[in-house]
């Protein structure tokens, strides 16, 4: 029988996985002739999108990798539907690739996570707007979260933050979307972004390489569904049945590492 716990903390760290946040990420720099100011204005078109709007969802197709002690990389992933209304609400709706699903909730108060397969779910009292909640679970909890500046209250200056290089590498068709290819790095890592070209330029798909950490592995995030408009009325709502056991946030140490279980 599975720790309640362990299982609770694997899919609180697949609804929000990733090895550093979007400001981190980078390759190395060769000083401000890598920032180019066509790459900066796709980021500000999409980053003023995101930060005026109040309440939107989005579905993703995510895969990450792990890297085994043998240097093997092993390929995990699963789908995502989030729903974000500022100032403090969200919720996070998950479905791994080997079958099973969890939800995390915020509603400004509290913070819920429940796994419905083995009906066990862990609640914390936490007050405070989106981006407290995301800094608490990342700093507290050790939750990853690749796409937390998507949801920041200035995505632009979240994106921009650091940059050693921002490149258009020009257009792209990704699933039958007219888009801008862009290369951003930091120090750390680099990201590959394809936001949608037009009046709704949204993300359609980001690629992750950690250059720094082992093996070098990658996040990669496919945006099949934007929703600017969506239904939340109970979303952010969380009571859990009456059968389902209560547990505590599990906090992983170095040894989860490379459990799947936990990496995902």
């Amino acid at each position: 029988m599975p720790h309640w716990s362990r299982v609770l903390a694997g899919l609180t760290t697949f609804l929000l996985l990733s090895a550093t946040p979007l400001a981190a990420i980078a390759q190395e720099g060769d000083g401000e002739s890598a920032i180019e100011p066509e790459a900066l204005a796709v980021i500000d078109a999409m980053a003023k999108k995101l930060t005026e709007a109040t309440t939107f969802a989005y579905k993703t197709e995510t895969s990450y990798d792990v890297v085994q002690d043998s240097g093997l990389k092993v390929e995990f992933g699963g789908s995502r539907h989030s729903t974000i209304q500022r100032p403090d609400h969200f919720r996070l709706d998950s479905q791994r690739r080997a079958g099973s699903a969890g939800i995390m909730v915020f509603d400004g108060k509290e913070l819920s996570a429940f796994v419905p397969e083995h009906k066990a779910y862990a609640t914390t009292e936490f007050e405070g707007d989106m981006q407290e909640a995301i800094d608490y679970l990342v700093s507290e909890l050790r939750v990853k979260a690749p796409l937390a500046e998507l949801v920041s209250p200035d995505v632009a200056t979240a994106i921009r933050k650091d940059l050693t290089r921002a490149l258009h590498l020009g257009p792209a068709i990704v699933a039958g979307h007219d888009t801008h290819h862009l290369l951003l790095s930091n120090d750390y890592a680099d990201f590959q972004m394809w936001i949608d070209e037009g009046d709704e330029p949204v993300m359609r798909r980001i690629v992750i390489t950690y250059r720094e950490e082992r093996g070098e592995p990658q996040f990669r995030a496919q945006f099949v569904e934007w929703d600017f408009s969506p239904d939340t009325k109970g979303l952010f709502d969380f009571e859990p049945p009456e059968d389902a056991e209560r547990v505590l946030f599990y906090i992983p140490g170095p040894e989860d590492a490379l459990d799947e279980e936990d990496a995902s």
